[in-house]
């Protein structure tokens, strides 16, 4: 038997309390602790676990129930065959007491060991004395460890500390690779003995200092059995939105940039709502095909990114035919369906996206010649090496040439020359700034690339007076970022000329967004479009935007002066449990900055049959997410919606764009749901094709990358329209537009009021999403047919399989409306009217109780 082990851990944090307390600990569904200052993590903590040659231990720990006011938490570490079990107990207002009970069920010597990893935020913005989160100067005093691996304890501020001690010294306390911000506690050392090990671990915050309940406990255990079951099928609709498209698509001629917008060619503005048909789901059956196209459209969708068409790795078939012994055919058949797909779109008036470059896999047969063997290493991948290979950009050319020039068998005409085609992208997720410049380097191992990368860093030094060896760190802000965004710019101008001699006529984006730094923006800026992609998790409403950015913001730092905005990939990915708010989220404030294609990630890139499980990257069948399209799709494509009143741009300086790597900086946090905002690149000697902007009369340009915009004491953020709130320390969006009045997140037992509507949902609904829409076009007071949309969490049967249960929505809703006699009709997932259910008119307005019958999300007040 191991001897017992008795382990002390306190978190000890100082702070002052107010509606919400400025320093608050919480435990997560993995039984781990969680420390946040001002709303924002600053502590996050993991299981981790590795055996004998650095062997990972999974280690599949949850909370697994509750009682005599304990939480109980269990779960193996499999890899090791180890098994966690123990319980959480507040012990004081301020303390939490955890004791763990850790079963091994064999010796294992050599081992790595195993506890918890804890991650600090050493440059929160949260703390006063940072000018910005991204500069290399520490926020605070470094963390130190205590002797004796008794713990570790930070100094946030002046006299304040967060502190780990250990009564007992454990195996091992340590700074992972010497990080101060990773600090690795292991209970578990390099001999693990058979038997037991018990723990006693106190997580303590002084006076002012919170403990408060976890997301679990503020939603509560569900009870699934009055759930709705597959209250949306997955081929059929339960709202019919398509009299938003003009059919077929590409009636209005070419899409075309014009500024910040995009307009057809007969002037005809060009607004988009979209999502992406992705590797398998392209090569579906044609019956499935046309009829998603037709649900789609229902659902309000206008415009489909085809994606992962080339993605040879891991889809089947693909439009690059993967029997030949190079990459350079295309498949007959899967070019077919596809064929097929733009067609069905085309007619449902459902634009299309065209990637060109995701996933090829480069082959023997297509004599790359020097520097074959280094992406072979790689499998054929081809990022990053792209931008120091001429042969590469030869083949991309070569297959952009036959991809464009094909002749769809149904339209009649090539895919260039195609008006429902409006946007295209070069190459997904592929940037020399930031996540592929460091192939080049001699450590990686690809001299061929790396002497061609020497040679460019050289010539591009001495041209512009640079210090090589700073020129080379591509690993760090400076002016690494410079040279890299100038062969980046010469790559993207080589394959934007070679398009425009195609005789392609839509605007073309280069590459995405998908960094979260601004030094990676000026090379994108060659785009006709700019794209970005941007993903949340949970408590996205929740962020505290003076602080912490979400996906929402993420978003507006690559919305560039003067350019339109594709957001080519956004999602709150499944299981995440409150997905249903990010629909109207997403469509409000795209609404708001005049923001133009948003596009969810994905439709689907499964083939579209009936499910029997939810697939993360397929929301076709998902209430939570698609359930929410038909109000999200009216709120934006209908201008329900009011543009913001005030736009500014930032204007970057040369420090802050290529210095200090920064990031979603106070500025755009505070702004983007406020006003419009665009971010002005610098002027560059070194990069004589970027420029700065000189922005529009209307445009109110700033500097100041700190400047908070919301006013101080203040716990939300609202639009300069007077339409949008948003509340973190509530955790609640609403939306009080003429047409659109909405409520969602926390808003179980709350009372909210809009113009013509009053939520009042009830607590055993905790979070959800609630919508009222005008489907007439006449303000929601006048309206003779109101959508309701009340949709709250979605999970699987047992066994994580089909059917999906949703949650139903209860509390009532009052409606004003000059409209006496109108009924409340339910819809069914197939979009048919059901029988109208009793909706009391009084004192000129309607009362709407939910859930009201026939198990449905959605309801017309009609008359």
């Amino acid at each position: 038997m191991k001897k017992h082990m008795g382990i002390l851990l306190a978190v000890a944090v100082t702070g002052s309390t107010a509606l919400s307390a400025e320093w608050e600990i919480r435990t997560t569904n993995t039984a781990t602790v969680e420390i946040l200052h001002h709303g924002a993590p600053v502590v996050t903590c993991g299981w981790a676990f590795w055996g004998a040659g650095w062997k990972y231990g999974n280690a599949a720990v949850t909370i697994t129930g509750t009682a005599d006011d304990q939480k109980q938490f269990s779960g193996p570490v499999s890899t090791l065959d180890l098994k966690i079990d123990g319980k959480i107990a507040k012990s004081a207002p301020n303390q939490l007491k955890y004791t763990f009970k850790i079963d091994s069920a064999k010796e294992i010597k050599d081992a790595v060991g195993g506890g918890f990893q804890f991650n600090l935020s050493l440059k929160s913005p949260t703390f006063p004395n940072v000018a910005n989160f991204s500069t290399s100067q520490a926020a605070t005093p470094e963390p130190v460890l205590l002797e004796n691996n008794k713990g570790w304890k930070w100094e946030v501020a002046s006299g304040k500390f967060i502190s780990v001690e250990f009564a007992d010294p454990v195996a091992s306390v340590y700074f992972e690779k010497g990080q101060k911000n990773t600090i690795r506690t292991f209970f578990e050392g390099k001999e693990i003995a058979a038997g037991t090990v018990n723990v006693t671990m106190t997580v303590s915050l002084p006076e002012g200092g919170q403990v408060v309940p976890s997301l679990a406990e503020r939603y509560g255990k569900p009870d699934t059995s009055t759930w709705f079951k597959d209250a949306m099928l997955w081929n059929k609709s339960p709202v019919d939105v398509s009299f938003l498209n003009d059919k077929p698509a590409g009636k209005h001629g070419f899409c075309q940039a014009k500024g910040d917008q995009l307009v057809f060619a007969d002037g005809t503005p060009g607004l988009f709502w979209g999502g992406n048909i992705a590797a398998y789901a392209i090569f579906s059956e044609k019956d499935a095909i046309a009829e998603q196209a037709k649900r789609i459209a229902q659902l309000g969708y206008n415009l489909m990114r085809i994606h992962h068409h080339d993605s040879m790795s891991w889809v089947t078939r693909t439009v690059i035919d993967k029997k030949q012994k190079d990459s350079q055919h295309l498949d007959d058949e899967v070019m077919d369906r596809l064929d097929w797909w733009i067609k069905c779109l085309k007619d449902e008036g459902v634009y299309v996206w065209l990637d060109l470059h995701v996933g090829r896999i480069f082959q023997d047969g297509d004599e790359i010649g020097d520097g074959w063997d280094e992406i072979k290493k790689r499998k054929g991948e081809i990022k990053g090496y792209c931008f120091m290979n001429e042969r590469i950009v030869k083949l991309m050319q070569e297959f952009n040439e036959k991809y464009l020039n094909h002749v769809n068998s149904y339209t009649k005409l090539a895919y260039k020359d195609e008006p429902a085609v409006m946007g295209m992208l070069i190459t997904n997720e592929n940037d020399f700034t930031h996540h592929f410049g460091n192939l080049m380097l001699a450590d990686k191992n690809n001299p061929v690339h790396h002497k061609k990368f020497l040679a460019a860093v050289k010539e591009f030094s001495e041209a512009n007076g640079l210090d090589a060896a700073e020129v080379g760190k591509t690993w760090v802000p400076g002016p690494s970022k410079i040279f890299l965004n100038e062969y980046e710019h010469r790559f993207n101008a080589t394959m934007l000329e070679h398009l425009k001699k195609l005789g392609v006529q839509v605007p073309l984006s280069t590459t995405n967004s998908w960094s979260g730094v601004l030094h990676s923006l000026p090379a994108v800026a060659d785009s006709g479009i700019i794209d970005v992609h941007s993903y949340g998790g949970g408590e996205e409403l929740s962020a505290n935007a003076r602080y912490s950015s979400n996906f929402i913001s993420e978003t507006t730092m690559a919305h560039i002066y003067g350019k339109p905005l594709s957001i080519t990939e956004w999602n709150l990915p499944y299981p995440t449990v409150d997905r249903f708010i990010s629909p109207l989220y997403m469509a409000s404030i795209s609404a708001l900055q005049g923001w133009d294609a948003p596009m969810i990630y994905n439709y689907s890139q499964s083939v579209f049959t009936k499910p029997d499980k939810p697939h993360q990257w397929s929301t076709y069948p998902d209430p939570a997410l698609n359930g929410m399209m038909p109000a999200a799709a009216l709120a934006f494509r209908a201008g329900q919606i009011s543009p913001a009143k005030e736009a500014y741009c930032l204007q970057l300086s040369r420090e802050d764009c290529y210095m200090k790597g920064l990031g979603v900086v106070a500025a755009i946090r505070t702004l983007t749901e406020r006003s419009k905002l665009t971010i002005g690149l610098p002027d560059m000697k070194e990069l004589p094709w970027t420029k700065a902007p000189k922005p529009d009369a209307g445009y109110k340009v700033i500097t100041d990358i700190n400047q908070d915009f919301i006013p101080p004491g203040q716990d939300f953020v609202a639009s300069d329209t007077g339409e949008l709130t948003r509340n973190w320390i509530k955790g609640i969006q609403t939306i009080d537009a003429a047409k659109c009045q909405a409520a969602q997140g926390w808003i179980g037992g709350e009372a909210i009021a809009t113009k013509n509507v009053s939520f009042k949902i009830e607590k055993e609904t905790p979070k959800a999403a609630v919508a009222v829409n005008s489907m007439d076009n006449k303000p929601i007071g006048e309206s003779s047919k109101i959508l309701i949309t009340a949709i709250a969490r979605v999970v699987t049967s047992e066994g994580g399989k089909m059917p999906l249960l949703s949650e139903p929505v209860k509390g009532s809703l009052t409606i004003k409306s000059a409209n006496a006699g109108l009924k409340l009709v339910p819809l069914g997932g197939d979009g048919a009217e059901l029988e109208a259910v009793p909706a009391e008119y009084k004192d000129g307005a309607y009362t709407v109780k939910l859930p009201a019958e026939r198990g449905t999300h959605w309801f017309l007040l009609k008359s």
